[in-house]
């Protein structure tokens, strides 16, 4: 009784301690979020203050620019109408110290015996002074001199202003899109997101991502690089290193518009599956671009070169590009299979084989449809469904022609290696080998017919005519 009572207490002991780490991952959870709330907070009245003081700084320097342009066309207009008056002016004043001089002239000539001076009465009536007593220039009319005035102040220009600064701005819980989900892909991840702001739709997106974990934009030291643009609300970020952390976030703009919304809160992920690799240690083939290229050399035997194991996994689509090409023969291709125990051809059992000259062949057997021939610059897309039980529905596509079928896959499930590629185990999941084999050895430092083949890989939206970009 003692025994069980100490067991009691055991067991209670257990479950307070894994509900007080519970909590404590809740409370870290929490305090990151009040954090969130506070930091975004105070960035935005940074915002608002430095934005506001700008749109003062701004409306004064306006404001000043257009008084300084009034009273300098003051200027111009007084100056312009008053320079015929001061010149009449100047006319009125000559014309006034003529007439005193005539006057003087005369009062002294009266005053000094002029019977006796009939020389000076001559000279007096010729002088130029006395000739001019009859010119007086032409005043103009009031009504035709500028009277300077001010106009077209705006009645209504409180009203006007007050209506465009109540505008001016809004506070936002959210940014107007959102990244809603991110799934693990080979090598990659794809991006979902979503509008939640019901007032706005937008007609296009864009999506950055950086290296490491992100918390703020506020981050000046932090680079983001741009991988989609467009209308679609996905798209698949290729080429990422595995278990390496990367930061996302999304905007959005109105169709038709220039200005982008601010950016969404980023969100870090992870892919722990590895991207579509080569077995770099198969005789006959060089690889590179982290052994995403293979190339066959010139010297070693004619084998299958085989992924570095059992890494496709049905239900993701992968593409053959072939980057150069050279001689063909009839048991070179490319293709899927179950193992890779055979390595002298992919065109046997529990394998599918695109040949170079198109034939397709399921489990050693030649079917009726051929595609076009694999060559330098084709491409060969296979998308696989998982039909379960063993059934996989496969389509092939080279150039735009395809080939449809189900096979079935012969092969034993191996639970630990499908949770070491960061994938859930479950009975139905079906991952196969992708390989390629190529006979020919005899390129002897022909670069530009050096036989290079490389396995790449792409994930459509959900809008199969339009593809999101690239990262190169």
């Amino acid at each position: 009784m003692t025994q069980q009572l100490i067991q009691n207490v055991v067991d209670i002991m257990d479950n307070a301690h894994s509900q007080q780490q519970q909590l404590s991952e809740s409370m870290n959870s929490l305090l990151e979020a009040k954090h969130q709330v506070t930091f975004s907070a105070e960035q935005s009245k940074k915002s608002l203050k430095q934005h506001f003081k700008w749109l003062e700084e701004k409306a004064i320097e306006i404001l000043t620019h257009r008084l300084e342009e009034l009273l300098s066309e003051v200027d111009r207009v007084s100056s312009e109408a008053l320079s015929p008056l001061t010149d009449c002016e100047d006319i009125l004043n000559t014309g006034i110290s003529a007439a005193a001089r005539v006057m003087e002239e005369g009062k002294k000539i009266l005053g000094n015996n002029p019977d006796d001076h009939v020389e000076d009465l001559v000279k007096f009536k010729d002088n130029p002074d006395t000739k001019q007593l009859n010119s007086v220039p032409e005043i103009p009319c009031l009504a035709d001199v500028p009277y300077l005035s001010v106009d077209n102040f705006h009645c209504d220009l409180e009203r006007k202003l007050n209506q465009l600064f109540e505008n001016e701005g809004r506070v936002l819980e959210r940014a107007p899109a959102q990244i809603s989900d991110i799934e693990e892909r080979p090598g990659s991840l794809l991006i979902t997101w979503a509008e939640v702001d019901e007032e706005v739709e937008a007609g296009e997106f864009c999506v950055q991502y950086c290296y490491g974990r992100v918390q703020s934009n506020e981050d000046k030291n932090i680079t983001f690089h741009t991988a989609y643009t467009g209308p679609n609300t996905s798209c698949t970020i290729r080429h990422l290193r595995t278990n390496t952390p990367y930061s996302f976030r999304v905007r959005s703009r109105p169709e038709g518009e220039e200005k982008w919304s601010v950016w969404s809160v980023p969100r870090t992920a992870i892919t722990t599956i590895p991207h579509y690799q080569w077995n770099n240690t198969t005789e006959g083939y060089s690889t590179s671009n982290e052994e995403k290229t293979a190339t066959r050399l010139p010297e070693g035997q004619t084998r299958v070169l085989y992924s570095s194991s059992s890494i496709y996994c049905c239900g993701f689509p992968i593409t053959f590009r072939m980057l150069d090409s050279g001689e063909k023969t009839p048991f070179d291709g490319i293709g899927l299979a179950a193992n890779d125990e055979d390595s002298e051809t992919l065109q046997r059992s529990n394998s599918i084989f695109v040949a170079t000259s198109g034939s397709v062949f399921v489990d050693g057997q030649e079917m009726k449809t051929k595609l076009p021939n694999l060559t330098r610059g084709s491409s060969t897309t296979i998308e696989t469904e998982n039909l379960g039980n063993g059934k996989v529905r496969v389509s092939i596509e080279v150039e735009g022609k395809a080939v449809t079928f189900d096979w079935k896959v012969e092969q034993s499930l191996d639970a630990s290696s499908l949770m070491g590629l960061g994938m859930r185990a479950k009975t139905e999941s079906v991952c196969l080998f992708f390989g390629m084999r190529f006979s020919h050895e005899d390129w002897k430092g022909e670069v530009s017919l050096l036989r290079s083949f490389g396995a790449d890989y792409h994930y459509q939206t959900d809008d199969r005519l339009s593809l999101p970009q690239r990262i190169n």
